[in-house]
């Protein structure tokens, strides 16, 4: 284990470079979850597995080593000439049930590249890569229907939309006492998504099957804005206040759909007749803007405690294309989040390895925007992290400490019902990153002056 943790800039960042080659590759391939098929499907809750496993309670927190992109208020707090780099990851694992079955899925996903360029003392600014939303489906059902015999309906999908940004945090008010800061990002979105759906008559000959199959192309741009409060009222005592609001979005889209009649032979889909085929239905999918208010106490410099709410009212999702097509109806969704931190000693001290490790633990509950026969989908989950920090090099000097940082944690949940029809999913999410700095003392973007 020392020697896992014992390395230097030059090392991490080409394992970050690797790691992030090797995750993106497959990023558009991510999404397992059958309730993925509404809408753009399921929203990235994972900024930075040091957050998601505070339950997502982040919107309030900020860190000089650690970038929290959910707020970019936070930027502000970044140590002048000392910029972050972080790449993150997850492993999905769903075990799925419904009445009538059960199954199991995994999936492995890139969740975020991030860097952070402190400017000044005041000013900060980000810049990274992110999934938006994941879709990922293969859903069979099978009926009985009366006069017809056996009909199998078949739903599948995949693709995804991404976010790349660039944003900025400033100080407005930075006192011993009190601080107050803004920011914003500025996200540009963009990706495709595939879907299907069929119908098929495994015990007639004569009968057609049936498709609809879409492929949509969307772009765009969102802004978040941010704004953090912090008073410290003892030396051991402080509170943080942080709000950020994601304005509402046109996304620009253009879809590609067809309707025909298919037969199956030997494994392959013929197309008998097509019904009807689009090649450029242009519209704009409308995305509401989405609000987090948050709360946080810190005790003793070491024990933090965080809860945020946030509120999303999907029901105003809308889509508008040129020709009319198949629209998913989705509801409100709210968010309540909790967690905490604590460390034994900070990253500065020179008390033992496992003193300087961060511990974190959260919990979520959340309605989430899916409804299904009239049922809106729930989900919660329980989760507890590890941030440990990266030995200096052996030839470092004792006062050029290592700033960088491993995150890990898992996720325990689950999120539907086997009620009225659905599937309910009990997932596991197993969260890893790295937070890249330079050592302490060994700043960048630093002039060097001569005589």
């Amino acid at each position: 284990m020392k020697y896992f943790f014992t390395t230097h800039i030059k090392t991490s960042l080409l394992l970050l470079t690797f790691v992030v080659f090797g995750l993106k590759s497959n990023a558009q391939e991510t999404g397992i979850s059958p309730y993925s098929r509404l809408g753009l499907g399921d929203a990235n809750k994972s900024f930075s597995p040091a957050y998601s496993t505070m339950g997502g309670a982040s919107v309030s927190l900020s860190d000089f080593n650690l970038l929290n992109n959910s707020n970019p208020a936070s930027y502000s707090k970044m140590m002048q000439h000392m910029p972050v780099f972080e790449v993150d990851g997850a492993t999905q694992l769903l075990n799925l049930k419904s009445t009538t079955g059960s199954g199991s899925e995994s999936a492995t996903t890139f969740t975020r590249l991030a860097i952070g360029i402190p400017v000044n003392k005041r000013l900060g600014l980000s810049l990274g890569l992110l999934p938006y939303t994941t879709t990922g489906y293969d859903i069979t059902s099978t009926n009985n229907e009366q006069g017809i015999g056996e009909v199998s309906y078949l739903f599948n999908g995949k693709g995804g939309i991404n976010k790349t940004f660039i944003g900025a945090g400033y100080s407005l008010l930075d006192k011993d006492s009190i601080k107050l800061s803004v920011g914003f990002n500025f996200g540009f979105l963009f990706g495709n998504i595939e879907k299907a759906r069929r119908v098929e008559y495994p015990e007639d000959d004569v009968a057609l099957n049936s498709l609809l199959r879409q492929k949509t192309g969307h772009n765009g741009f969102n802004f978040d804005i941010g704004l953090q409060y912090t008073q410290k009222v003892t030396s051991k005592f402080s509170y943080s206040l942080g709000a950020a609001l994601t304005t509402s979005t046109n996304l620009n889209a253009n879809r590609e759909e067809i309707k025909a009649s298919y037969t199956n032979f030997s494994g392959s889909e013929f197309i008998r007749d097509t019904i009807s085929y689009v090649n450029e239905n242009k519209g704009t999918m409308k995305i509401p803007l989405s609000l987090r208010l948050g709360g946080s106490i810190n005790l003793n410099n070491n024990l933090e405690i965080a809860i945020q709410y946030q509120m999303q009212d999907w029901s105003q999702f809308d889509e508008d294309f040129t020709v009319s097509s198949v629209e998913d109806s989705l509801a409100s969704s709210n968010a309540l989040s909790f967690g905490l931190r604590y460390t034994p000693s900070d990253v500065f001290s020179s008390a033992n390895y496992y003193e300087r490790i961060e511990y974190r633990f959260g919990f979520r509950y959340e309605n989430t925007p899916m409804q299904f026969n009239n049922t809106q989908i729930t989900e919660f989950g329980t989760s507890f992290g590890l941030g440990f920090p990266i030995r200096k090099s052996a030839t470092s000097k004792n006062e050029f400490k290592s700033l960088s940082m491993i995150n890990v944690g898992v996720d325990f949940g689950k999120r539907g019902t086997t009620d009225n029809g659905l599937i309910q999913e009990n997932f596991t999410h197993v969260y890893f990153g790295i937070s890249i700095m330079p050592q302490a003392r060994n700043r960048w973007f630093v002039k060097r002056k001569f005589n």
